[in-house]
Order: C-alpha cells, then structure tokens, then sequence
C-alpha cells in the first residue's frame, strides 16, 4: 500500500502533463480542442489548489468533490457555455465547440469523476462517522480510496490518449476519418 501512494503522487499529475502534449498534437480537433483546454484549465486549478486543500484534513474529501464536479460542468453546459464565451469574443472556436455533439471521450470523463465523487463522498461521510465514534476503522478512505484513486487517474490519462487514435484516423485534408 505504501509503495502505491508512492506512485499516486506521480499518477496524480499524469492526466495534465498527457493532456498537455494531446493538445498540441489534437489541435486541429474542435471537440478535443475544446475538452482538452477545459481539463487542463481545471487540472490546474487542481494541481495548485491541492497543497492547500489538502490541509483541511477533513474537508478535502468536500474539495475533492467540487472539484470532480468542476470537471462535468464544461462537459454539461458546454453549448451554452461556448455559445457564451462566443458571444463575449467572436471566435470562431466557440462557435465550433458550441455545435459539438457529446463524444465517447466526454461520456468516459463524466463516468470517471462521477466514480471519484462517489468515492470521496462515502470517505467525508465515513470520516464524519468515525469523529462521531459511531465506526472505529474507516475502511473505505484506509483500504480503498486509494487504489480508486489511482484506477481513476490511470483511466483518465487514456482517455486523454485517445484523442491521439482519434486525431491519427483523420484526414486533415478533406476533413473527415
């Protein structure tokens, strides 16, 4: 277990980093364009925000949460959202994202951090549990959390990966796969 955590240190940044390198690489893509920009924007804000958050002891779980939800708001309101930024500048990207229809690799980050806001919801509530003497040993956050965690971000970084197979099956040319 400890040699996981280990690892979890590092896997907590591989989503960014390989987001980082499929924006490049997708940019002519719209719609990974679009959720590529937004994952990186939020994964900042988290990988920033953690070092802080992460003192709260008990409310990072709630943090962790929001931030999770943070990642499916641009996904669900990603037509207004755009139509919005749109309207403020007139670039054509934001109207291009906001004709986009919902993709497999958006439907996949929506499944993972809804599985991570499960995840951190039953540990804050174990954890209440537990400062309320009402279980002794919080096995979900001691024995399992962890490991989800690690699953998720393993998961997350290929779907950000597959924005390359998707990008390596078009024809820049004509426009289509």
């Amino acid at each position: 277990m400890e040699a996981l955590s280990e690892y979890l240190n590092y896997v907590d940044y591989l989503p960014t980093i390989v987001a980082f390198l499929a924006l490049f690489y997708c940019w002519k893509d719209v719609g990974a364009r679009w959720l590529i920009i937004t994952a990186l924007t939020i994964g900042c804000i988290d990988n920033y925000s953690v070092q802080y958050a992460i003192n709260w002891t008990t409310h990072y779980y709630a943090w962790a949460i929001f931030v999770n939800l943070l990642y499916i708001f641009p996904i669900l309101y990603r037509k207004k959202l755009a139509r919005k930024i749109y309207n403020s500048t007139n670039s054509s990207f934001f109207y291009e994202a906001s004709k986009l229809k919902f993709s497999p690799q958006e439907a996949a980050g929506m499944l993972i951090c809804s599985i991570s806001i499960i995840g951190n919801a039953i540990s804050y509530v174990e954890i209440f549990l537990y400062k309320g003497y009402v279980i002794d040993v919080m096995y979900f956050k001691s024995y399992a959390l962890d490991k989800l965690q690690f699953i998720l971000h393993i998961l997350s970084t290929l779907v950000i990966l597959s924005f390359f197979y998707k990008a390596k099956g078009l024809n820049y040319e004509t426009g289509r796969a």
